[in-house]
């Protein structure tokens, strides 16, 4: 699998930077395998990582802008009906914390990943960012972890399902206009941690994976608009949704990137609609930190 060294331009200003809220609350499993995702509010607590999952049940929902969005771009539309079968989705962004344990272990290898300090101690090691969003740059050590934890990336269908549910909503807490209290975004400068090559801004910087409760989505996960923008499965095509399958879509059979879904602590607002879609694009200059989290199938 090509490696990407991705570099996006998705906002207007540029730098280079290398439990929550949701449904009624179910029973918590956790056990070595999950029981069949069947109800919202489901969750089940993975034994390798710790990390919370969130069921997302079978059955349809509208994926893309509608037609009058004037805000989306031709690659985001048409709209158009999707049915996946059931699957969990992490409930939170990797953190540094989990990765670390995976590059301890050899499992993970970034190109680009600072974990020795030198003049700083560097943003994926301090001990007060061990709780934040581990920031990856290329897509291949977020599949390693994934598969670490015995997990996979979600596809981009899975992924905007589990951050908009069944009612075609804009952002995952729904219609309602972005808001600091739910989700992090450029306008927002009350964030606490500094990620590498941030300067003196108050406008790159990353908040915890568990903040922002009040912005979850149906399901329950947390950030899904704003703070990482977080790679998924599929390659990117841009014309991609005028010939999607309708059932259980998981993209282009090969490409030279990866979609990128959600937005990030740099993003301006229309990146945070739940319908935004990006890729890596070599020619520009990193504009927005990257992460991801983690799903898998209802019965694996």
């Amino acid at each position: 699998m090509k490696r990407l060294f991705a570099l996006i331009h998705i906002c207007a200003v540029s730098v280079w930077i290398c439990v929550a809220c949701g449904p009624a609350a179910l029973p918590t499993t956790t056990a070595g395998a999950p029981a069949e995702c069947t109800a919202v509010g489901q969750t089940w607590v993975s034994p390798v990582d710790r990390v919370i999952l969130v069921c997302v049940p079978a059955g349809r929902f509208l994926m893309g802008a509608a037609a009058d969005d004037s805000l989306a771009k031709d690659s985001e539309k048409p709209q158009h009906e999707v049915n996946l079968d059931a699957y969990w989705i992490d409930r939170t962004e990797v953190t540094n914390l989990n990765f670390g344990k995976c590059l301890a272990a050899g499992a993970c290898h970034p190109k680009q990943y600072e974990t020795s300090a030198k003049a700083y101690i560097p943003y994926s090691v301090h001990p007060d960012t061990q709780n934040y969003p581990a920031l990856i740059y290329e897509s291949d050590p977020a599949v390693e972890y994934c598969q670490w934890v015995g997990r996979r990336l979600p596809s981009e269908a899975e992924w905007e399902k589990a951050a908009r549910g069944t009612d075609a909503r804009l952002y995952p807490w729904g219609n309602d206009p972005l808001d600091c209290d739910l989700a992090n975004d450029y306008a927002c400068g009350s964030a606490t941690s500094t990620a590498p090559r941030c300067g003196n801004s108050e406008h790159c910087k990353t908040d915890p994976v568990d903040s922002h409760a009040a912005g979850a989505s149906p399901y329950g996960a947390l950030n899904m608009a704003g703070n990482v923008w977080e790679w998924v499965a599929d390659w990117y095509q841009a014309d991609y949704y005028s010939h999607s399958p309708a059932d259980n879509p998981t993209g282009p059979a090969n490409g030279d990137f990866r979609v990128i879904r959600g937005g990030g602590a740099t993003s301006i607002s229309q990146d945070l609609r739940v319908t935004r879609r990006a890729s890596g694009e070599p020619e520009h200059y990193m504009d927005g930190q990257m992460g991801f989290r983690c799903a898998m199938d209802s019965n694996p």
